[in-house]
């Protein structure tokens, strides 16, 4: 391509710049984007951790109510239930990685992968 006149080299800067300043625009909406993603995945995980905390409270409770009948002591089904408790707490640990971490790291990675691809597509 060769420039035949003085308007057409004044052109090709300003248009540079143009795009330029189109592709910041671009990067701060798939920033944005991806921040709302985030944040809005926090918030639901927070939220579901707080339900499911009452939820096993309030099994726990009723858990304890029923084993308390059964052993005839409230104390005895306190420590029996917390036990119970604390074993699952453990296992939960020991097992993390394969539970949560690794579902959660491939979730994490599909989601951003199938927007690149989206995006490569478009």
């Amino acid at each position: 391509m060769t420039l035949n006149n003085e308007g057409d080299a004044n052109r090709v800067p300003k248009e540079t710049s143009e795009i330029i300043t189109l592709f910041q625009q671009y990067m701060k909406l798939e920033a944005i984007d991806k921040l709302s993603v985030a944040t809005t995945f926090l918030i639901a995980g927070g939220v579901i951790l707080v339900l499911s905390v009452s939820a096993v409270y309030f099994l726990s409770m009723g858990v304890v109510k029923t084993i308390s009948v059964w052993i005839g002591s409230e104390a005895g089904a306190y420590y029996l239930m917390g036990g119970i408790l604390v074993l699952l707490i453990i296992i939960f640990y020991f097992n993390r990685k394969a539970w949560v971490e690794g579902p959660m790291v491939r979730r994490i990675s599909r989601s951003m992968l199938k927007e690149e691809d989206d995006d490569e597509e478009a």
